[in-house]
């Protein structure tokens, strides 16, 4: 007579090590549409029940291969059309046979844990250059909050164990091993500050608590309670709404309702990410200090309010929050990002890279980092090194349109013009709206011949980005050597309308108005750009040369001595204050400037010297 197969007993847990080792023996890989973990659950004969996440399933075509890896590392084919959704909530099941044993998870009562409790979650991370497998991982943490009302797809349950993208799907256990809930969603760092572009945590990853599952089992209906009541129903409720623009009132709202039940690092926290959201970096910084003082050892804390600092121009303040973020989390690859930026601002080139550097160590497959400090290097001079750290990012991220126009600026500099010409293309290509990508092409078309070209790129720059200075700028060169000399006449004053300080901009209009015969706006010109750059002798020169040629001898002496004072190098101006001094009667100032001249290789100069210096 057959015999039965045995109910598989539930893993039990009485410690961490314990409930590792339960989280090894019922977590399982997923490799589908979309790559994911889950959870044994149920057996039935020889049918095993994984419970994981909808999201990780949703994209499954009818009919497509999904595996899964069970513990002992044994594959096994999805049951064709056995994938169910649970209700609304990002939860799901699917089915495979084997005859072989596999232990279950214990489902527990969600229930059991509240803020403060330890919870465990495990789930099998998407492979990086630095794990190249998906190999299990078992995080620890504890629970931030657990609502009983509803919060869209179900993510009730807030927990602080780090997690990865691939581990949707995985278990997260109570103390004992019970299975509290399904882990769906880690922290998110999507929103970006818009003055620096630095990443802001929001520190909480979530689970769908396991109620659904086994309001699932019981044949009844997925449902939740609706109105909010706790202080953890408002916090869940608050860190809903935290990444949904124009929500931040009511998160506030939420925090204040959570703060007047009880004082909890959690509500200043939230309401602190709002209030950064609003752009009141005080009152965030205010709060964030909340949050510090009760939990010292809140990295994430630390890390946004040195974003706030930053945002207020406390560049210091900002270094000294990340550090102290570093020092509570050494692996916060952001803070050392965000700490390279401020100390490139403040002139620290080398501790930047350092920080960008120990950046990749911790996240290798971040493109953002990289290319950061490939601008870094670039700044130094050490354009192998950028050279590199852009390949790098592109091979990260191979739509990183601002890392091919890097790369494209250094092929122009390494001569290699066809390639730079094609990582510009290329940059254009991923982003149509890259302004300054066309701007760089039109400049390295002009270097190949190719003006027309050049202009198209130019005309689309400026269409891109109506305040481009440079463009116009640009433009205008352009166009005066095609002797558009009107037009390079408007691109100038639009390049002075959109940044009053281009001083070269001023220069070149000075000299299009000089040749025009205005001479009066001319010397407006010459004024305003070495009132733009008082340390340019090239500006000095000028104007010294049209106040010679209007008789202004006095003011032009004047300007020539500027002019050799900023640049002794400057042969021309020497030749023109010594006629100057020759015009005012002193031969002997005209001779002493017309051989220092000379010695630098005016011939016109060593021809004076020779007829009348002797």
């Amino acid at each position: 007579m057959s015999s039965f197969l045995g109910a598989e007993m539930p893993a039990k847990a009485q410690n961490t090590e314990a409930v590792a080792k339960v989280a090894q023996a019922i977590t399982v890989r997923i490799e589908g549409a979309t790559q994911g973990s889950g959870v044994l659950v149920k057996r039935e004969g020889n049918r095993y029940t994984v419970l994981t996440t909808w999201h990780v399933l949703s994209t499954q075509r009818p009919g497509e291969e999904l595996d899964i890896y069970t513990p002992d590392g044994q594959r096994h084919q999805l049951e064709q059309g056995s994938i169910r959704r649970l209700g609304d909530v990002d939860m799901a099941v699917l089915t495979f046979s084997s005859s072989n044993s596999y232990e279950l998870a214990r489902i527990g009562d969600d229930r059991s844990v509240s803020m403060g409790s330890p919870v465990y979650v495990s789930g099998h991370p998407l492979p990086s250059s630095a794990v190249p497998l998906r190999i299990l991982r078992f995080e620890t943490g504890i629970v931030k909050a657990n609502a009983q009302v509803f919060i869209p797809n179900g993510y009730q349950l807030l927990y602080s164990n780090p997690t990865l993208p691939g581990m949707s799907g995985g278990p997260a256990l109570n103390a004992r091993g019970d299975l509290v809930g399904i882990h769906g969603q880690g922290e998110t760092d999507s929103i970006m500050s818009e003055q620096q572009g630095v990443a802001v945590k929001t520190g909480t990853n979530q689970a769908v608590p396991i109620r659904y599952y086994s309001q699932y089992l019981s044949g009844g209906a997925v449902a939740a309670t609706l109105n909010a009541t706790s202080e953890d129903d408002y916090l869940v409720q608050a860190n809903a709404l935290l990444e949904q623009k124009g929500r931040e009132k009511e998160v506030i709202r939420l925090a204040d309702q959570a703060l007047a039940i009880r004082q909890s690092s959690e509500a200043y926290f939230y309401r602190a990410f709002a209030k950064g959201d609003l752009g009141d970096n005080q009152g965030a910084i205010d709060d964030y200090n909340q949050v510090i003082s009760i939990d010292p050892q809140d990295a994430v804390a630390y890390y946004n309010r040195g974003n706030a600092k930053d945002d207020l121009g406390d560049k210091q303040g900002a270094i000294a929050d990340w550090s102290q973020a570093i020092a509570v989390d050494p692996q916060q690859a952001g803070a050392y990002g965000n700490r390279a930026i401020a100390r490139i601002q403040l002139g620290d080139k080398q501790g930047a890279i350092a920080d960008w550097s120990k950046a990749i160590s911790i996240d290798p497959k971040s493109a953002k980092h990289y290319f950061n400090r490939g601008l870094a290097k670039s700044i130094l001079g050490d354009k192998e090194g950028a050279f590199s750290d852009f390949n790098s990012a592109i091979s990260i991220d191979p739509q990183h349109d601002s890392a091919y126009n890097e790369r494209g600026d250094l092929n122009d500099k390494f001569g290699h013009r066809q390639k730079a010409l094609d990582d510009f293309s290329r940059a254009i290509e991923i982003n149509p709206e890259n302004s300054t990508a066309y701007n760089n092409r039109a400049i390295l078309r002009v270097q190949m011949g190719d003006k027309q070209g050049a202009l198209r790129d130019y005309d689309m720059a400026i269409r891109i980005n109506p305040k481009y200075d440079y463009a116009y700028f640009n433009r205008a060169v352009l166009k005066d050597d095609l002797s558009d000399k009107k037009g390079a006449l408007s691109d100038y004053s639009k390049a002075i309308d959109s940044n009053p300080g281009l001083g070269d901009a001023y220069y070149n209009r000075a000299i299009l108005r000089e040749g025009s015969g205005d001479n009066q706006g001319a010397i407006i010109d010459y004024d305003k750009a070495i009132q733009a750059n008082p340390q340019d002798a090239e500006y000095y020169l000028g104007r010294a040369n049209l106040k010679y040629n209007l008789g202004d001898y006095r003011s032009a002496l004047s300007d020539y001595s500027n002019s050799v004072k900023i640049d002794p190098g400057q042969a021309s101006a020497y030749r023109g204050r010594g006629i100057v001094y020759e015009i005012s009667g002193d031969l002997g100032q005209a001779c002493s400037d017309w051989r220092k001249a000379a010695s630098l290789g005016d011939k016109d100069a060593e021809g004076w010297v020779a007829k009348q210096c002797q």
